[in-house]
């Protein structure tokens, strides 16, 4: 199945947007190595002092300098820009925080650079840990503290909102959390212990004099007032792009199953949606860095302007359908009858933005089918009160052994039973579960079968197949509007074979048939499961390696195995 991936990779997006990236990512590097080198002044001076000399070598060079700034230039520079673009300031909270944040840092950091960069530029000055201290404490402790915070809390917000999408991050997101509380605490209590011990140990000491001090107050200023100058300029712009439609004619933009709205042609069909209060999901924050703004253009298609390579680059990675456009990108200007694709339930939902399963994503996960051999058989001749009591009780009995065990329900469909393994612990954690899983079913197949002896015929008996690998997880049909929402489902190549499987096991007469891929990612070892079948697949020109245990004797040993690994 094609790849429908709601993100624009690294690497793989429009050149501004990956300089724009990676011009961050870089800002936020040296944020937290400088951050870092203050948290071991809770040890000792000496510590930070070599901490910040190591620190010199790397950004201090001529490389790390060029990098360090032009990516300070770059970020400043496209964060500008978007203001000036902007056809309207209603946007979600996180973004106007983010932006706020953005805004605020430069007013201190301009000082901060001069008094470091600028002294040693303008007056060759040798500005060593002990200096760096003495010019920050105690007159600029508090507004230090301040710029260190807001440079961290804006470069997590940043991180977050980058990284949510990708399925790892989850998994990770409690200890990265941590971290994040973490750093800036101990930057603030290293910093301000070692300022407040070299007072008492009266090493005080400036590498610059009272009248330098005062010349490079005087830059800072400057360079204060070219950034809120441009910051002015940029607003100014803004403010033209959205009163300087006022005279032009109103377009009608009417959401199919919503409501009609009224608009002057220039903003972007996401930020008349933002503007008139309609719901519309927009994760990246409207910069074309993913798709869940994608919108079907009911009518008036052919008066819009065609795709610009951002945007086509996207709906190409989605395999859009006609008519397809992403919101951030089409400025309408005339009337249109428009569909959002995926539902934001809120003008900016915030609970749709935890939820990355409500748009799709990919990752490896263990899809098991559990099936009840010869069910037809068993209903036959019973009356309809006897099969759905029999049925309700071997459904129960695996649904709750499959949750024991951290497996997830896609699925019930009548005797079988489509679970899934891994989806928050990864995949050798689901191998290990899902196999578990196995043995635990068929112990309880045995209680079942004791508690309804007098109802049936034979025995009950089950077939498993188990695959594992990458599959598209999301929440498919309905939202919740009416009070009911989807579950989490998989699809994908995945699921098919894990379907073929459990067909393999009732073709061997086996218990299960367990892919190789989930034996090898569980770390158990192929010993017990000697020999391995070979199962042709549709679709794939090599035959899928398969083990087909009749018991739970040789699922058991391999769990050993992986404990033991």
């Amino acid at each position: 199945m094609a790849r429908q991936d709601t993100r624009t990779p690294p690497g793989k997006g429009p050149i501004a947007q990956q300089l724009r990236l990676y011009s961050g990512l870089v800002l936020f590097a040296f944020a937290a190595t400088h951050f870092l080198n203050h948290a071991l002044g809770n040890i000792s001076l000496d510590l930070a002092q070599k901490g910040q000399d190591l620190r010199i070598v790397v950004w201090w060079s001529w490389p790390g300098t060029i990098l360090l700034y032009g990516a300070l230039l770059l970020h400043v520079g496209f964060a500008l820009y978007r203001i000036a673009m902007r056809r309207t300031f209603r946007m979600p909270a996180w973004e106007a925080l983010q932006i706020v944040l953005g805004l605020a840092i430069p007013y201190l950091l301009i000082r901060h650079i001069a008094m470091t960069r600028g002294a040693v530029t303008r007056y060759h000055s040798f500005l060593d840990y002990q200096h760096e201290l003495s010019v920050l404490w105690p007159g600029s402790g508090l507004t230090q503290s301040f710029l260190l915070v807001i440079v961290w809390l804006h470069g997590c917000i940043g991180l977050h909102f980058w990284l949510r999408l990708k399925p790892w991050y989850p998994n990770w997101r409690g200890t990265l959390l941590a971290l994040a509380v973490a750093v800036p605490i101990l930057s603030l209590t290293g910093w301000i212990n070692a300022a407040r011990r070299l007072v008492l140990e009266g090493q005080f000491q400036l590498k610059v004099t009272a009248e330098q001090t005062a010349e490079l107050q005087v830059l800072a200023d400057a360079g204060r007032i070219v950034f809120f100058s441009l910051l002015l300029v940029a607003v100014a712009v803004s403010l033209l792009r959205q009163f300087g439609a006022i005279g032009k004619r109103p377009i009608t933009v009417h959401y199919l199953g919503e409501k009609s709205v009224r608009a002057r042609p220039g903003p972007t069909l996401l930020e008349i949606s933002r503007m008139k209060g309609v719901p519309h999901m927009s994760v990246c924050g409207g910069r074309a860095r993913c798709s869940t703004c994608r919108t079907l253009i009911v009518s008036g298609a052919g008066n819009l302007a065609q795709p610009g390579p951002t945007e086509q680059q996207v709906l190409q990675r989605i395999h859009a359908g006609k008519n397809v456009r992403l919101a951030c990108q089409v400025r309408p200007a005339t009337d249109l009858v428009v569909r959002p694709l995926l539902n934001g339930g809120a003008a900016f939902p915030r609970e749709g933005l935890q939820d990355r399963y409500r748009w799709g994503t990919e990752q490896p996960v263990v899809v098991m089918f559990v099936d009840l051999r010869g069910f037809t058989a068993l209903s036959e001749g019973r009356l309809p009160f006897d099969v759905v009591f029999i049925l309700n009780r071997y459904v129960d009995s695996v649904v709750r052994v499959i949750r024991k065990h951290d497996g997830m329900i896609d699925k019930v469909m009548g005797d079988g039973i489509m679970a899934l393994f891994g989806v928050e612990s990864g995949m050798a954690g689901g191998s290990r579960s899902a196999l578990a899983a196995i043995v635990d079913l068929a112990e309880e197949l045995k209680r079942v079968n004791r508690d309804l002896a007098a109802q049936l015929s034979a025995p009950l008996r089950i077939a498993v197949g188990l695959h594992g690998g990458s599959a598209i997880l999301g929440r498919i049909g309905l939202d919740g509007r009416n009070g009911v929402a989807s579950g989490l489902t998989a699809l994908g190549d995945v699921v098919n074979v894990a379907s073929r499987l459990e067909g393999v096991a009732k073709e061997q007469n086996a218990l299960a048939a367990i892919s190789l891929d989930v034996l090898k990612a569980s770390g158990a070892g192929l010993d017990p499961f000697m020999p391995l079948l070979q199962v042709p697949i549709r679709g794939r020109l090599a035959p899928l390696d398969v083990a087909c245990p009749s018991s739970t004797a040789p699922i058991l040993a391999a769990l050993e195995r992986a404990a033991v690994a």
